[in-house]
């Protein structure tokens, strides 16, 4: 049998061409083929044949149209035979037909093996075969299912995959020396895509080697004035190069000889370096590090690698993306960069232009991988559209061996859609590396080697308490300690970024939650939930609620091997956010809540207590100066003041 996808679906079986039946049926067989063999659940057809709004019926109309694609795949079966190509399984249905069995995946090893002859120099016959892989295509990919959002993601690739096919076939007749087929040839492709930068460079390349250097140039503007109109961009490096080395006359740039480079194996008497084995210098990051540059040197080799950096906000996974890519760049790798904003869906109205980049940047870098290794990093996939989302599963799937490394970074709280893709991707081996706060050793090499020596070694261990190992929030309370180097006797205050962050972290809380994160901070680090329920007026399952508001909103953490009668497991997550907070507190509420936990703290253990001392001094006046003095002298006769309680008994004296 033989499966087309590549045009309207048709199943020739002896040069018959089969009776598929009505288009929810062809939908689901062609659901079925982009599967790759892989078990589909009979709830997930059911979700993609009507795009998440299933009718009742759905799921007893999916078997009726199993059973009748079964007849028509394998009409000698016996009725209680088990069916071999279409075969059911406890999860749903998986369809079992070799991958030579589609004309897609013919095309594409077709397109392979002419960019393998390509770069061998045998311009003529990949030519050929660039065209042999044209021609199986009898119209739109997939055209069944073009309604249906499953289809989409790989309905795009094919279509980009496909335009590059033609890109070659340019390519190689501007090597051959056919400039006007040449010229033709981009004008066209530029018509199908004009966002495309490929195209437009090759017409650039193409007209400069007929004469027409002026026309050339005028073409990058025009080009230019696209790019920023339509998607407020500059024109990519490629397309500058090619508009310098006009304006140069670098013949040598613009039509390069065909060759293949391969960072995995250098010729004779040649050094060419892969990504270091230990990995770019990231302090805190060297273990992460080290397994990322592995995958790039798998890359280097032939081999198609992903990788997924979860973490929470200011934890490095930009700046380990940076490394990376300087580091591949180094290495010799093509690199692209893109961001998901989360401004564009359904509802929106608003063309996902991340999903348009994704697709051309993708696409072009597979095409040169077969000539360089690549390497594509997409941040905030937590924020990606479905559409993107689809996409990215479905490349995964079927571009297993281009020498390609991508690397996407998300949210350590992702959402369900985007846990979904990232079990997608775990399925295709995807290198999966959540970044952990760092650890006081961290902290203690980052403060020695990023501040140059103005910070001293010694507040490492204050910088930790206040950073919560968190990157982002050390490097600016390293950048203040800095800055305040000639008054270091005094307390580091809040910088002003993480003041930011705090209001508006709160600004995102309801007023109740907002509330028992102020009680919460004035109880401390490790807060007294108990406390905090008096404190706020609120009974202790009601806070426990709001609590877990404040946790997603990242000013708490919950950590059950730090679960206490008093605290719950609950702390700030970092020192210098429970600082914010009590800035946010006008002077009159932060001491009046002191004082209030003082006499709360006081009517379970009396007032030998240290920490009822310390809420004593913060209290201020708000507490009458006999419970206070009664407070600091038990204090002082029993476990001795802390400095900031002395120093508050200096004061009140």
């Amino acid at each position: 049998m033989e499966f087309r996808l590549l045009g309207p679906l048709e199943v020739q079986r002896d040069n018959e061409v089969l009776d598929l039946g009505p288009p929810k049926r062809r939908a689901l067989l062609l659901r079925l083929l982009l599967a790759n063999g892989q078990t589909v659940g009979v709830d997930r057809l059911c979700d993609d044949l009507w795009d998440g709004s299933p009718p009742p019926s759905a799921m007893s109309s999916v078997h009726a149209h199993i059973s009748r694609l079964r007849m028509v795949l394998e009409p000698e079966r016996a009725r209680k035979e088990q069916a071999k190509v279409l075969r059911s399984v406890p999860t749903g249905y998986a369809l079992r037909v070799p991958p030579d069995m589609l004309d897609s995946v013919r095309f594409e090893r077709m397109v392979q093996q002419a960019h393998a002859l390509s770069s061998r120099g045998r311009i003529g016959e990949a030519r050929q075969e660039a065209e042999r892989s044209l021609g199986v295509w009898r119209g739109a990919p997939l055209l069944d299912a073009y309604q249906h959002r499953f289809a989409e993601g790989e309905a795009a690739r094919l279509e980009a995959l496909k335009l590059s096919v033609e890109e070659l076939c340019t390519t190689l007749l501007l090597q051959e020396g056919q400039i006007a087929q040449a010229i033709i040839g981009a004008e066209r492709l530029i018509e199908r895509d004009p966002l495309r930068e490929a195209s437009w460079a090759m017409l650039m390349r193409a007209l400069y080697f007929a004469g027409r250097h002026a026309e050339a140039l005028q073409r990058y503007e025009t080009v230019r004035a696209l790019l920023a109109r339509d998607l407020g961009l500059d024109p990519g490096p490629a397309l500058r190069e090619t508009q310098m080395a006009i304006l140069r006359h670098d013949t040598t740039t613009l039509r390069p000889p065909p060759q293949r480079i391969l960072l995995a194996a250098a010729p004779p008497g040649e050094t060419v370096t892969p990504p270091n084995a230990a990995g770019p210098s990231l302090p805190g990051r060297e273990r992460e590090l080290t397994r990322l540059s592995g995958l790039l040197r798998d890359a280097a080799t032939g081999h198609t690698r992903w990788a997924v950096v979860t973490g929470a906000p200011g934890t490095g996974k930009t700046r380990i993306a940076d490394e990376l890519v300087k580091s591949a760049a180094a290495a010799g790798f093509d690199t692209a960069y893109a961001r998901c904003t989360g401004n564009t869906g359904p509802q929106s109205g608003v063309r996902d232009r991340t999903l348009d980049r994704l697709v051309r940047t993708m696409d072009t870098l597979t095409d040169t991988a077969e000539a360089r290794p690549a390497f594509c990093v997409l941040e905030d996939v937590h924020r990606a559209s479905a559409d993107v989302r689809e996409f990215l599963s479905s490349y995964a799937r079927s571009v297993r061996h281009a020498s390609l490394c991508v690397l996407l970074t998300a949210s350590d709280a992702p959402g369900p859609d985007t846990e979904r893709l990232l079990a997608e991707l775990a399925v295709c081996d995807a290198e999966q590396i959540e970044l952990a706060p760092l650890t006081e050793s961290d902290v203690r090499q980052i403060v020695s080697t990023e501040a140059d020596g103005a910070v001293p070694a010694d507040m490492a261990p204050e910088m930790f308490a206040l950073s919560g190992g968190n990157p982002f929030l050390l490097t600016q309370l390293v950048k203040q300690a800095a800055s305040r180097r000639d008054t270091p006797d005094e307390r580091l205050p809040v910088p002003p970024a993480i003041q930011s962050i705090v209001r508006a972290r709160l600004a995102g809380l309801s007023p109740a939650a907002r509330q028992v994160v102020e009680c919460a901070a004035v109880s401390g680090d490790e807060p007294d939930m108990e406390l905090v329920s008096q404190l706020a007026e609120m009974r202790i399952g009601v806070v426990l609620e709001l609590a877990d508001q404040a946790v997603a909103a990242r000013l708490l953490s919950w950590d059950e091997s730090r679960l206490t009668q008093a605290s719950g497991g609950y702390r700030f997550t970092a020192g210098v956010l429970l600082r914010g907070v009590l800035m946010q507190l006008s002077p009159a509420r932060r001491q009046i809540l002191h004082a209030r936990a003082a006499r709360l703290l006081a009517a379970r253990t009396g007032w030998d207590d240290q920490d009822i001392a310390t809420h004593v001094v913060m209290a201020g006046p708000a507490l009458p100066a006999e419970e206070s003095e009664r407070a600091l002298r038990f204090v002082s006769a029993s476990v001795g003041l802390p400095r900031a309680v002395a120093v508050g008994s200096d004061r009140r004296a």
